[in-house]
């Protein structure tokens, strides 16, 4: 049985794919998140960039997040659709999109950052973790997830 996944962008000029069992997901709430998916909060899947195989040529736009860290956000050039952010370029570890995975019915977060941040009427399972901004080390919180 494989675990080959597959996504891309909403136009196909940007797919990947990736051999092995998704990771745990997460949920974020904080005003940049919510811009950039344009709802009310955002949904991310740590990995490493060199599991992923990529086909089309995603462009690149850089910013700084709220920790003051800078942030590159790849996209799709010609739809638009974000796809992953990581904090290098280029990409080493990168924070997956899930509504990009063709197949993402099934994946429920873990976790949710920036719950103060949050959208009014959203409401979380209070068996999952909860951060009013992030953990101190958001890294090492996403390289657990799930555990």
């Amino acid at each position: 049985m494989s675990d080959t996944q597959a996504g891309g962008c909403q136009c196909g000029a940007v797919r990947y794919t990736f051999d092995c069992p998704i990771p745990s997901a997460y949920a974020c709430h904080c005003g940049e998140c919510k811009k950039q998916s344009a709802s009310a909060f955002s949904m991310s899947i740590p990995m490493d960039y060199g599991a992923l195989t990529v086909t089309g040529s995603p462009k690149l736009f850089e910013t700084t997040a709220y920790s003051g860290k800078r942030k590159y956000n790849y996209f799709c050039g010609e739809c638009g659709t974000r796809l992953w952010h990581s904090g290098t370029n280029p990409p080493t570890a990168v924070t997956l999109k899930v509504g990009t995975l063709d197949h993402s019915a099934d994946i429920v977060p873990v976790g949710h950052l920036w719950v103060s941040k949050k959208q009014p009427g959203i409401l979380l399972d209070p068996e999952v973790d909860q951060y009013q901004t992030q953990p101190d080390d958001v890294i090492a919180w996403r390289n657990n997830l799930g555990r």
